[in-house]
């Protein structure tokens, strides 16, 4: 998967710190090392629906991504979710051998992508490939 196409960003959003944060379909990418509950407080204070919203990524440091399902009776189980990104990714022999040192934490509410390589991949961080590659699987 490339580049994530500028028309699935449907609109950002500056948060207390005024940092953005942008909103793809049913994803609200928070500003990178945001708290995964000061996320859930800004969304519920700027009213976002969660008929909307089902989803929160959070880039945190370098090399850790969090997947927070907003709406707990929707959406897919996201644990389940990101072991299935990763078998996807076994079959891409650029990415197969970094993905194997990747660490997944969480159930079905949530997901952590620990360890994640500070390599790149075909001129792409490998933690921006996999968010970009996030946002295009959950913006349905």
């Amino acid at each position: 998967m490339g580049k994530i196409d500028p028309k699935f960003l449907i609109y950002t959003y500056m948060n207390e710190e005024k940092k953005k944060v942008s909103f793809y379909g049913k994803v609200a990418k928070m500003p990178d090392d945001t708290m995964a509950s000061k996320s859930i407080q800004f969304l519920e204070n700027i009213r976002v629906s969660k008929q909307k919203l089902w989803y929160i990524l959070i880039q945190k440091q370098d090399d850790e991504l969090q997947m927070i399902k907003y709406n707990n009776k929707l959406g897919v189980d996201m644990n389940m979710f990101v072991e299935k990104l990763k078998l996807y990714y076994n079959d891409n022999e650029l990415v197969k051998e970094h993905i194997s040192k990747l660490e997944i934490d969480g159930n079905d509410k949530f997901s952590i992508i620990k360890n994640i390589p500070k390599v790149e991949v075909g001129g792409k961080k490998l933690i921006s490939l996999i968010t970009e590659d996030l946002l295009k699987l959950l913006y349905k």
